[in-house]
């Protein structure tokens, strides 16, 4: 069986740390209750996006947080996914034990444009949910006070449902 989460998984390649994207702090309690993780945390307590790092020197996860309503513009939402990227890939080169400034520069923007890349993709697929999520809501709010006209069928002059062609 198939379970669909409400937050998204980012592949960090060979490196041995998890890391989760969503998009509130409600699913951000779900991914520390999925993954066990006994931690009084909250997201987005002051800030539009977070990235939490999370270990127990052994296993390590990487939740990264963003308020989309409050990040929607264009250029406003690139720079905090750059930002963020930027604080993820230092987590995961902590985790391995490495000094991200210890780092080769083109590793590190390999890895940081694959996270870029994941996290965009994701808040694309997220946004197109929100709008299919607020099209239904709005379409059962118009249905409630309505109801559904009769159908009207063209009779005929002659009381049949049939062509009004008297040609034949």
């Amino acid at each position: 069986m198939t379970k669909k989460w409400p937050y998204y998984h980012v592949d960090c390649g060979h490196f041995p740390v998890q890391i989760k994207l969503c998009f509130s702090d409600q699913d951000f309690q779900m991914i520390l209750r999925d993954h066990g993780i006994q931690v009084k945390a909250t997201a987005l307590d002051e800030g539009i996006a977070e990235t939490h790092y999370l270990t127990d020197g052994k296993q390590g996860i990487i939740v990264l947080v963003f308020d989309l309503e409050e990040c929607d513009e264009g250029a406003i939402l690139a720079g905090t996914v750059a930002h963020e990227a930027t604080h993820c890939v230092c987590r995961v080169f902590e985790h391995i034990g490495e000094e991200p400034e210890n780092i080769g520069e083109e590793s590190r923007a390999y890895l940081t444009e694959h996270i870029v890349k994941q996290i965009t993709q994701a808040i694309i697929q997220q946004k197109e949910k929100d709008v299919r999520e607020a099209n239904r809501k709005l379409s059962k709010q118009e249905g409630k006070g309505t109801k559904r006209k009769k159908l009207q069928v063209d009779i005929d002059s002659d009381g049949s449902t049939g062509s009004d062609n008297t040609d034949e």
